[in-house]
């Protein structure tokens, strides 16, 4: 059997399962790119190239951080059924600052994972 992929710039509807959102009447759906293996290799360099030198964890673990909100940033294209209170967030860098930690590591990990991505995209 073959293994088909998502194309890098394709952009996928993925439902997040946190909290029981793919059971939902009107679910969250994450516009997001898939990142392959290669993309995921540059983000890793860049925290080694920006760290080298850093001795200081703290610093380390929010230079770590900086590069995962680049990578969620670049790679979610928009989000809808996200609110805070009564207001929508549809802009992927005020979701990544308003989301729970569970919510964003399980798009990182879909963006990251063929299979994952798969299981969560939107059927039409």
């Amino acid at each position: 059997m073959a293994i088909i992929s998502f194309d890098k710039d394709a952009v996928v509807d993925y439902v997040p399962e946190y909290g029981g959102n793919r059971d939902s009447q009107e679910p969250c759906v994450v516009r997001l790119k898939f990142v392959p293996y290669s993309r995921v290799q540059h983000y890793s360099r860049l925290i080694a190239a920006r760290g080298k030198g850093v001795s200081d964890p703290l610093k380390m673990t929010e230079l770590t951080q900086q590069i995962q909100k680049k990578q969620f940033t670049e790679n979610v294209e928009s989000v809808e059924g996200f609110y805070v209170g009564a207001r929508e967030v549809a802009e992927p860098e005020e979701f990544y600052e308003t989301a729970d930690t569970d919510l964003v590591i399980e798009i990182i990990k879909a963006m990251e994972s063929h299979s994952k991505l798969t299981e969560g995209q939107r059927k039409n």
